[in-house]
């Protein structure tokens, strides 16, 4: 069932014509799956970039956004501010627009994997 409800969300999230978003599948773990919006990459220098990510858990109807800003040579990322969403109507439930402390990403996490995907096509 939890499969089940996952590639569900995948597949409403490619096909849905009411979302504003573009967003590429990263990866999933159990219930949980991790995107970005392919439309909101903004390059604001050689290695630096913001992306809008989403964190979906489907068995519970909740959506995760974060604005993030990556720094890809230093391997950190900001959160810049998130929105807890309801998936099913995307209706918001929280924001919380307190910046984060840089933190580090490794290669083989969900946000290495993003900026692979971003820089590269991979």
């Amino acid at each position: 069932m939890k499969k089940f409800l996952l590639i569900l969300a995948m597949i409403f999230m490619s096909c849905s014509t009411c979302a504003a978003e573009n967003l590429k599948f990263i990866d999933a773990m159990d219930d949980t799956g991790y995107y970005y919006d392919a439309d909101s990459v903004q390059t604001e220098s050689s290695s630096v970039f913001k992306v809008k990510m989403a964190v979906i858990k489907a068995n519970f109807n909740r959506m995760y956004t974060y604005d993030v800003r990556i720094t890809h040579t230093s391997r950190t990322y900001e959160i810049l501010s998130s929105q807890i969403l309801s998936y099913d109507t995307r209706a918001i439930l929280e924001v919380n627009n307190s910046r984060r402390p840089p933190q580090r990403y490794s290669d083989k996490s969900e946000m290495g994997q993003m900026v692979r995907l971003i820089l590269y096509g991979e």
